[in-house]
């Protein structure tokens, strides 16, 4: 066997700390392209679900705009995101190179509530949130206790469940109404006679009751000003 060349030799015992330096290389060279490139920051989202929410509103609070992707919990940007009054529910996904897609499922407006000159919506679940356009096919209540509105936390509990034991009582009945803690549930009906309706106790037979009393009422050509269903019995002047 001929013998190894000097040149040879030294290679062969060089050879692992050259190897080293060439992936130290390569690794500077990652970094690099990973933190001084645009390659990995994330720019725009990708938003889906949206109705009433503005891309530059869950772009703001997401938080995480020209973050670099790597860098980027996806459960945190989705608890910045709830911590919206509209949002529902949120998922987010990353992916390499800077792709993050956002999608939202919005609070349902249900009822339009008014407080003073202050206009809110208000969803199934009773959480309220700011209105941001004129819904006329949504029912109102108009809160006469002006009763301070915290957006994302639930208004009047016991509003709510008379708003909805009366709709579910009288689907087709009137959409405008109004509450105050002394007469509950109230509106004025077609004839501009005022019905008061307490809580939701007993509304089914309440709206009953009122039902056949406006049909005698309207049929004796009646002249009145209000009717209080508040206590169960109809009692009207």
């Amino acid at each position: 066997m001929a013998p190894s060349s000097p040149l040879s030799n030294l290679w062969n015992t060089q050879r692992p700390k050259i190897a080293a330096v060439v992936l130290l290389i390569l690794v500077i060279a990652a970094l690099f392209v990973v933190f001084n490139t645009d390659l990995f920051y994330v720019y725009n989202l990708n938003i889906g679900g949206i109705k009433y929410l503005t891309p530059d509103e869950i772009q703001k609070n997401s938080g995480i705009m020209q973050y670099n992707i790597f860098f980027i919990n996806a459960h945190d940007v989705e608890r910045a995101l709830t911590k919206l009054p509209e949002v529902k529910s949120v998922r987010v996904s990353t992916a390499i190179p800077n792709k993050v897609s956002v999608d939202i499922v919005e609070r349902k407006p249900e009822i339009t509530w008014l407080r003073g000159n202050e206009t809110f919506w208000v969803d199934a679940d009773g959480i309220s949130f700011r209105a941001r356009t004129n819904l006329t096919d949504l029912a109102v209540v108009r809160d006469l206790d002006q009763t301070p509105i915290k957006l994302g936390q639930g208004v009047k509990a016991h509003t709510l469940a008379a708003f909805w034991a009366f709709r579910a009582a009288y689907p087709d009945g009137p959409r405008s109404f109004e509450w105050s803690t002394s007469r509950g549930l109230q509106y004025t009906d077609e004839h501009g006679w005022k019905i008061y309706l307490g809580d939701a106790d007993e509304m089914a037979g309440k709206v009953a009751k009122l039902r056949v009393l406006l049909a005698q009422l309207v049929a004796q050509n009646a002249k009145i000003k209000f009717i209080d269903l508040g206590k169960g019995d109809p009692f009207y002047q």
